[in-house]
């Protein structure tokens, strides 16, 4: 099996089932070598990017997985093979992101890596070797954010073959939202991830995981790849004010991508759109680790899968309809709460200054009288909306993408940093306030965020109160 291995050398070979007990089995197969050779040095690394490269191919590729282990005098060489041709890829998700740091890490610890890709699978290999240099801290650093993968193309076994399976067909995207999207897809591997993890330890759960799997190599990575790669066709916008230290300040515009599709990716699309919307309500109901999706996020997935669907029918593409629609704006239905609720919305409803409170679902849960004047609406019309009802179509999109990695990873850029946005008003029309935001409850996901709005002109008609006593404590 071993692509390119010294020539005169047997090496250790493993056969393993697409399941979670795949990794551990391939540590010890190279840990027994190194250690049979006295290369006990190489172990900690070897151990760590053997475990990446089984790891990826047990939740991704959901095939059988062979392990070949070569140790030379001078080097050694790793491959694992599985038979799904979709690519291994490292992610760019950013610096709070929870997942895709697998690939970086194997290219990081390993002094060359690469994969070799065929009609019906690939092989990933890395190799550890004699006399390379130690890496700098800086090089180490780099390989999380550097493509360090040699990628080659293994000829097909039958070449007569080769053009006598199903035709490509384009499906064309119309208004990808790119930085929309690159949250999505976090969203869609933390899900993804639990889903691996749940069903292992829940026989009941009958999901097509593999079915999933394909879908997203196939459609939701290439997405992403070709939105992230849109920097020249899609300008970036900033969306937020300049000192704001949110990591979506700037947002790219919308762009139309092209993919080449087969018959048998609406199949697959609409197995993940299934699997991940079990994902979703096991998410609610609080089984997952990671939280449900916000609803924009949730509508952007299900309408690629479905122009996808539709598309390779025949039916004509449709625009992606954009963060602003009002179907957003409605009860998104209740969050996982937290212990002091009624006391927090109390706290907010009966408040002199501008004041709102929404809970990890963006659902407004109390506004304070004076700011709701301040804004046009009743406050019996605004509790039970989403948040996204005050905030300007333009900067819906940052604050989706924001607040879905605050519930991923936890941490926030916004909260108790006093900030100057533009805050939506009833007929449409945008009004400056002075902001602070915070975090009440008992963490992300059942926590509580109030809002404090002042407007900027406080001596408008129907503004709120100067000077008032409560507010931020």
């Amino acid at each position: 099996m071993t692509e390119g291995a010294p020539p005169g050398l047997r090496p250790a070979e493993l056969r393993l089932g697409s399941d979670l007990r795949a990794p551990a089995a391939a540590r010890r197969l190279v840990r027994e070598l190194l250690a049979e050779g006295g290369r006990d040095a190489w172990t900690d690394a070897a151990e760590l990017a053997v475990s990446e490269l089984v790891t990826n191919a047990a939740l991704h590729a959901q095939t059988a997985i062979e392990v070949s282990a070569t140790l030379s005098a001078d080097e050694l060489r790793v491959e694992v093979r599985d038979h799904s041709p979709a690519g291994p890829r490292q992610r760019s998700y950013g610096n709070q992101a929870t997942t895709g740091r697998g690939m970086g890490m194997v290219a990081a610890v390993t002094d060359r890596c690469g994969v070799v890709q065929r009609p019906d699978g690939k092989t990933a290999w890395f190799v550890l070797e004699d006399g390379a240099p130690e890496p700098s801290l800086d090089e180490l650093l780099a390989a999380f954010d550097e493509e360090q993968w040699e990628v080659t193309h293994a000829a097909s076994a039958d070449p007569a073959v080769e053009g006598s399976g199903p035709v490509a067909r384009q499906v064309v995207l119309l208004g990808v939202p790119p930085t929309l999207w690159v949250a999505a897809q976090e969203h869609h591997d933390a899900i993804l991830r639990e889903l691996h993890l749940y069903g292992a330890s829940h026989a009941e759960v009958d999901l097509d995981l593999r079915s999933a799997e394909a879908a997203r190599t196939a459609l939701l990575d290439l997405v992403d790849v070709r939105a992230q790669g849109a920097e020249d066709a899609a300008a970036l916008r900033v969306a937020l004010p300049e000192g704001h230290p949110s990591p979506w300040r700037e947002i790219r515009e919308p762009v139309d991508l092209t993919l080449e599709l087969f018959p048998e990716d609406a199949a697959a699309s609409a197995a993940l759109q299934d699997v991940l919307d079990a994902g979703e309500q096991l998410a609610s109901e609080g089984a997952l680790l990671a939280f449900p999706g916000q609803p924009e996020i949730v509508a952007v997935r299900d309408w690629l899968c479905e122009q996808v669907q539709s598309q390779l029918r025949g039916v004509p593409p449709r625009r992606w309809s954009g963060s602003a629609d009002e179907r957003f704006e409605v009860d998104a239905g209740a969050a996982r709460a937290g212990t002091g609720t009624a006391a927090v919305v109390e706290r907010v409803r009966t408040s002199l200054r501008g004041a709102v409170c929404s809970d990890a679902r963006n659902r407004i849960l109390a506004v304070s009288a004076p700011l709701a004047a301040h804004l046009g609406w009743e406050v019996d019309d605004l509790v039970g909306r989403r948040i996204v009802a005050l905030i300007p179509p333009s900067l819906r999109e940052a604050h989706i993408a924001g607040f879905s990695r605050h519930l991923s990873t936890g941490q926030a850029h916004v909260l108790g940093v006093p900030l100057v946005l533009p805050v939506r008003h009833a007929s449409g029309r945008e009004l400056l306030c002075d902001f602070l935001i915070e975090q009440v409850g008992a963490g992300v996901g059942r926590s509580l965020y109030l809002a404090w709005i002042e407007p900027v002109d406080a001596g408008e008609p129907g503004g709120p109160a100067a000077g008032a006593a409560d507010g931020p404590r």
